[in-house]
């Protein structure tokens, strides 16, 4: 019997968060039982990207649907539904297909929007489960029904709006078209985190739990169990005290407000809340699998898509270039057996890419490895590309509006500032963020200096320019 193999994808859960924190402490329990990865990177800088490079094994910037320009008529590239949205090609070999044909069962189970049939990322999964479908409008309905016609109507409907909104515009002072966009703006955001649920702590996982417990029935234990769980309790919006408060990224980045230290204080303690609220849940869904059987000989892994900045490097959030706070995320992975973990007590400290996970999960699956290790060692270089925002909605509005309004103007100009490429590549101690000639590339030694505060190229472009040319980044 084939070794049955569960991923748990903690959507926006950086490793510096998750590590040694007193908070988590069910998923530290299960890291020092196992094998914990200290130095995992991460694909991508947002959650296409990666889930993408990891389904298909490739580097994001060779999948042309997920590394396309999502800021360059975004309204037409991303629809609401994700219907229309694609980030992988259809026939595309993915890790879900490769491990059905081999007599796996495969079930995606998830919490987030990108990742569904709609948008090709579910391919070769035999049952998928949208939950963030049900879950994700339960809180507001009402205002759920009241956008539907924007949602439903898609690209076409969006920019008929737009030109609308812009056809107004231009009746109206500067200073009056700011405040109202503004406003507008910040009642939209607002609206949306009502509708969805975005400022409470349960953002899916409760009701994952439950569709878990009723899918893993009895008959399924015959075949071996691959089964991938994303959840979103990490991403923002968080839930903080002051409701009324800006999560607006863009009017941060924008200068519009102002992102000091006490609001991204509130953000990160609300960020940590929400990942300390889903330690109890993934205990609670390891505890299905124990008790359905799925862990009496299975392999069970814990990571991330990406990571989150709190204001390092006068940034916020993630889809932004790769600092250790998108780039790096938690690994790890633990063996069961008779419904135990099997201690190894192993730490690996090496840059280590995400993206080796594919294989890993296939070793383990064809019996080539009996946990993950090996090919998760193989890589010198390890690289995180950065190759442009997802937030490419509003470009054509803002690209109409920003001739006479300067909110409008700065929050282009953000978007288009960090639309940029950048990819960091690691090489042991040593970390070059490449930005493709559009600004100053920066190394930074690790080792001596963990929060990058301290770029070190002027003084070592040689070593620079070696591992451009090693890792084959141009």
């Amino acid at each position: 019997m084939k070794k049955n193999i569960v991923v748990l994808l903690l959507d926006t859960a950086r490793a510096s968060d998750v590590y040694d924190n007193s908070k988590l402490p069910f998923i530290n329990r299960l890291a020092s039982y196992g094998t914990k990865y200290t130095n995992t990177v991460a694909p991508g800088t947002w959650t296409a990207p990666t889930h993408a490079a990891l389904f298909a094994n490739s580097k994001v910037s060779k999948l042309k649907l997920v590394s396309q320009d999502f800021f360059k008529g975004g309204s037409k590239k991303i629809d609401p539904w994700m219907v229309k949205t694609k980030f992988l090609e259809r026939d595309t070999a993915t890790i879900a297909e490769k491990l059905s044909c081999s007599g796996y069962n495969s079930t995606l189970f998830s919490n987030n929007p990108f990742l569904t049939s709609n948008t090709n990322l579910a391919i070769g999964f035999d049952k998928v489960y949208d939950v963030w479908l049900k879950s994700n409008i339960k809180y507001n309905p009402k205002i759920v029904d009241r956008f539907a016609f924007i949602l439903n109507g898609g690209a076409k409907t969006r920019s008929k709006l737009f030109k609308a909104s812009y056809a107004v515009s231009k009746m109206l002072p500067p200073k009056a078209l700011d405040r109202i966009y503004l406003n507008l703006r910040l009642k939209m955001s607002r609206g949306v985190a009502k509708a969805d649920g975005t400022h409470k702590l349960d953002r899916g996982a409760s009701d994952t739990n439950k569709l878990l417990t009723s899918h893993l029935k009895y008959g399924q234990s015959y075949y071996p169990q691959f089964i991938f769980i994303n959840y979103i309790e990490a991403h923002e919006n968080y839930p903080l005290r002051n409701k009324k408060a800006v999560q607006d990224k863009w009017l941060y980045l924008s200068g519009i407000e102002e992102m000091g230290d006490d609001i991204t204080k509130q953000m990160h303690n609300a960020y940590v809340k929400r990942l300390s609220y889903l330690d109890t849940q993934v205990k609670e869904t390891v505890s299905i699998l124990k008790k359905k059987g799925v862990l009496e000989d299975a392999t069970l892994v814990i990571t991330s898509d990406h990571g989150q900045l709190f204001g390092e490097h006068g940034a916020l959030y993630h889809a932004m270039p790769p600092y250790e706070g998108v780039s790096k995320v938690p690994l790890i992975a633990t063996n069961y057996k008779n419904g135990k973990p099997l201690s190894y007590h192993e730490e690996v400290e090496s840059p280590v890419s995400l993206l080796q996970l594919h294989q890993g999960i296939i070793d383990i699956s064809n019996g080539r490895y009996s946990r993950l290790d090996g090919n998760m060692r193989a890589s010198r270089y390890v690289i995180s590309e950065h190759t442009g925002i997802s937030e490419g909605w509003d470009e054509h509005l803002l690209y109409l509006l920003k001739k006479k309004s300067s909110a409008a103007k700065k929050i282009y100009a953000a978007k288009m500032h960090y639309n940029k490429k950048a990819t960091a590549i690691y090489r042991g101690d040593m970390k070059l963020i490449h930005f493709f000639g559009k600004k100053k590339d920066e190394l930074y030694n690790l080792a001596l200096d963990r929060l990058e505060e301290n770029n070190i190229i002027d003084k070592h472009r040689e070593t620079a320019n070696s591992m451009l040319k090693g890792s084959r980044v141009c």
